[in-house]
């Protein structure tokens, strides 16, 4: 009985905090413009109005505005838009870490830094309830596996053209050796081709490897991509919206549309992958 009730005191309580976390990330984004003189890098990160629209849409599902079930399809539009808005608005915490860290050396901004990580943590939060909400209405049905495919085919572009020009190839190039010389710019495709690598191991996993492992590993790789590709993404299209070219010298326009495209699909297609490898594991045995 006590557990019952504190498990039922955790349900009511888990809303509450998923909107304050998203209420103090709207507040300090709010400060954030009313301290002087600081280190900025996100001007262009995301429209203004999208910590706002973020907060209202997820405030709108938590309440559960309406339990007339005819709104349902209303009710899941404000709970994926609240989610993937605030996802938007916690973009670039990874650049804050690198700098905190100095392997980017340059200065910290830490009321920007503050608004992100309060976002990240209100992303979390919602993430969980709407995750938690969502596995009894899937447990009737089979998840679909061809998201893995998907974040497969998404995270190729990047490692298949950098191979492409590692060897010799200029197709989106105006010059050999325009996007870097040697084969040290074939390091940075490692991540990539070990994220195409789980893509496959989500859909069909060895018995071997533990299901921690990949539900660890898909979360993570669905975190890290979605703090970056709606912002690069956002980024591209406002630069081109500008009439500015986002390449490179020497680099076809197409080619960073191609990969923050690619980024930005990639982080929606794993964490599908990720939740439908998570729902069919749950019921098989291990």
């Amino acid at each position: 009985m006590e557990s019952r009730s504190s498990r039922s005191l955790v349900m009511r309580t888990e809303p509450c905090i998923a909107l304050a976390l998203c209420a103090a990330a709207l507040a300090a984004g709010v400060l954030e413009r009313l301290v002087p003189k600081q280190p900025t890098f996100s001007e262009i990160f995301a429209p203004n109005w999208i910590p706002l629209t973020a907060t209202l849409f997820a405030a709108a599902w938590i309440v559960q505005f309406n339990q007339n079930p005819a709104w349902i399809r209303i009710r899941r539009v404000f709970c994926w838009g609240g989610l993937l808005l605030m996802v938007w608005v916690a973009n670039g915490i990874l650049f804050d870490f690198l700098r905190i860290t100095r392997l980017i050396p340059l200065p910290v901004d830490w009321p920007g830094t503050a608004r992100r990580t309060l976002a990240f943590a209100a992303v979390v939060a919602l993430a969980h309830l709407l995750l938690a909400r969502g596995a009894a209405a899937s447990a009737s049905t089979r998840p679909a596996t061809w998201y893995g495919y998907a974040a497969f085919a998404f995270a190729l572009p990047y490692p298949v053209l950098r191979v492409h020009w590692a060897f010799g190839g200029t197709l989106g190039l105006g010059w050999p050796g325009a996007a870097g010389k040697g084969f040290a710019p074939l390091l940075i495709t490692i991540p990539f081709l070990l994220a195409a690598t789980l893509s496959l191991l989500l859909i069909s996993p060895p018995r071997w490897m533990p299901r921690w492992l990949l539900l660890t590993a898909g979360w993570s790789a669905t975190a890290i991509v979605g703090t970056i590709g709606p912002v690069a993404c956002w980024t591209i299209i406002k630069l081109l919206a500008g009439g500015h070219d986002p390449g490179l010298r020497g680099i076809a326009i197409w080619i960073p549309c191609l990969f923050y495209g690619s980024w930005f699909l990639f982080a929606i297609a794993i964490g599908l992958a990720t939740r439908s490898y998570q729902l069919r594991s749950a019921v098989l045995p291990r």
